[in-house]
């Protein structure tokens, strides 16, 4: 009897020992299933923003930026919601990743900048100075007839070859016959005195052209109306042979020849215009001596002494030949 009662009490307490397993496993196994970890901001974490320490010996710390404890009262386990809610807060956001996307580490590891490599150049060598091109000489003029069709012409011509200032020969043209022959006489006049041999041809009237001798007024044997006497002679005594626009000697052609073969080598006559005007300006630069490079350009002391050498030297004054002559260059300069 005893025996019985101990085999039924066994199975009963084995039962409730099995029963009990069962109950308990079951709630822990829903317990693992619903139970969800709640919701933190980890962005913290990879900060290094952590909450301060607790000072030691402080009755009643109080911790500083630390994370809000969430009540186990107001976690809400929702087996059909994949997340755990606080009452009255929402749906929580997070306000930081917990990992940096690549855009973060471009901004904070920008990449280098690659600048270009200058690849240095061969340093130029200094060059020579450049020497002045010289001016080429004209080519002689063979020609009976001259250069030029004006007396501007004419006068510009000159100066170049001889590098001397055409507003000095129209100057002393001026003083000298400028009553007579105007410098803007016609081209059709112009090219028949400064033709060679046209008082040998008759084509011009040697008291127009200045083709007789100033000082007696007297026309010269190898001419056209030979002995004739001009109305416009000065009435000097002697006579050196005067003749042409600029009134030169016979003694001033002669010496300056051997300066003129370069650019008349066949024939010269001081009663052509253009002879006329290059002797006198080799004649007043050899009298002169040294000369300013400048063949446009003299200074004022040049030109009274250029002057005074063709009117006679001591005879500035006479007329107020030397500075009349200064004004009118400058007034044609």
């Amino acid at each position: 009897m005893s025996s019985h009662r101990i085999r039924i009490f066994s199975s009963l307490l084995i039962a409730f020992v099995i029963v009990k397993i069962y109950a308990n496993f079951t709630d822990v196994k829903n317990l693992l299933t619903n139970f969800k970890l709640p919701s933190y901001n980890f962005g913290k974490l990879f900060t290094l923003n952590f909450d301060s320490q607790p000072q030691i010996g402080s009755e009643n710390p109080t911790p500083t930026n630390r994370l809000n404890p969430i009540s186990s009262d107001s976690i809400q386990f929702n087996l059909s919601s994949p997340a755990p809610t606080q009452s009255g807060l929402g749906n929580p956001t997070p306000t930081s990743r917990l990992y940096p996307t690549p855009s973060d580490f471009i901004r904070f590891n920008p990449s280098p900048t690659k600048f270009p490599t200058k690849i240095p150049t061969n340093k130029p060598k200094p060059t020579n100075t450049p020497k002045p091109t010289k001016t080429p000489t004209p080519p002689p003029i063979t020609s009976d007839v001259r250069p030029g069709t004006t007396l501007s012409e004419i006068f510009q011509e000159v100066g170049k070859r001889a590098c001397i200032p055409p507003a000095l020969l129209r100057a002393i043209q001026e003083k000298e016959t400028g009553a007579w022959w105007s410098f803007n006489s016609a081209s059709s006049k112009v090219k028949i005195y400064n033709t060679y041999g046209w008082w040998i041809t008759g084509a011009g009237n040697p008291c127009t052209g200045f083709g007789y001798h100033t000082q007696t007024g007297i026309v010269p044997q190898d001419s056209v109306n030979a002995g004739y006497s001009c109305q416009n002679s000065v009435g000097a005594s002697g006579d050196i042979g005067i003749m042409g626009l600029l009134q030169v000697s016979d003694e001033e052609q002669t010496a300056t020849r051997k300066y003129t073969l370069v650019t008349l080598p066949n024939n010269i006559d001081r009663r052509v215009i253009f002879d006329n005007a290059l002797i006198f300006a080799i004649a007043t630069k050899n009298r002169i001596g040294t000369t300013p490079k400048s063949c446009t350009d003299w200074p004022d002391n040049v030109i009274l002494t250029a002057a005074e050498s063709h009117i006679g030297w001591g005879s500035c004054s006479a007329q107020n030949y030397c500075n009349d002559v200064l004004r009118l260059y400058k007034q044609y300069r």
